[in-house]
């Protein structure tokens, strides 16, 4: 199995809400809003994503793309804000939110680390904030269908296999077929007390036809 590699920020719990609610939050952090259709046990779900804007850097290490990452939030990015009808489309730079969760995996080409934060949902793909700084780029996120497994602690590579490998298994034996590499996400923050901690692997899935 490729690795799964995991960067933590200050990130959030997720629940579901409809498109007129207050987005989830978690901590005073906007996170990914989902429904869980299905729970496979007590720990795994098939969950329901809404579309998504995200923002990716690709670099040679973990820190080096959360630099860029954090660059285009800190306002690294223009946006296009018509000033008048008669006048030319004014571009000015801005503050982004951060949300979660945080992916982060090698590059399909292998040749480096490639990073994506997730916008608020008050952008789309036409509203976003668009990247000036070299290697960041924005792109959709469709919505989709995703089986999740949640683990609580400190997350080494033999706890992250066991439960990847688990999870698998448990979608193979509710008919689901996995369509993704697997993701890590996190929930909470650098501090926060291993036993605290909420972790998730994710792939996204479909039914077996």
């Amino acid at each position: 199995m490729r690795s799964l590699i995991f960067i933590t920020l200050s990130i959030g719990y997720m629940t579901s809400f409809s498109a007129s609610a207050t987005p989830p939050q978690y901590n005073g952090t906007e996170t990914l809003a989902y429904t869980v259709t299905a729970k496979l046990s007590d720990n795994i779900e098939i969950r329901d994503y809404d579309a998504a804007v995200k923002v990716t850097a690709i670099e040679s290490s973990q820190n080096s793309a959360f630099r860029q990452l954090f660059k285009y939030i800190s306002g690294a990015n223009s946006v296009n804000t018509q000033i008048a009808m008669t006048t030319p489309v004014a571009n000015e730079s801005v503050k982004v939110a951060m949300t979660t969760p945080v992916e982060m995996t090698m590059d399909a080409a292998g040749q480096g680390m490639q990073m994506s934060f997730f916008l608020p949902s008050m952008y789309n793909s036409n509203t976003a904030p668009k990247p000036t700084g070299n290697g960041v780029t924005l792109s959709p996120v469709p919505a989709k269908t995703v089986a999740v497994i949640r683990f609580s602690g400190l997350r080494s590579d033999d706890k992250v296999q066991q439960m990847t490998t688990k999870l698998r298994t448990a979608i193979s034996d509710n008919g689901y077929v996995i369509t993704s590499e697997p993701v890590l996400m996190g929930y909470d923050a650098p501090w926060t007390l291993w036993f605290k901690r909420r972790n998730e692997v994710m792939f996204e899935v479909q039914t077996i036809q």
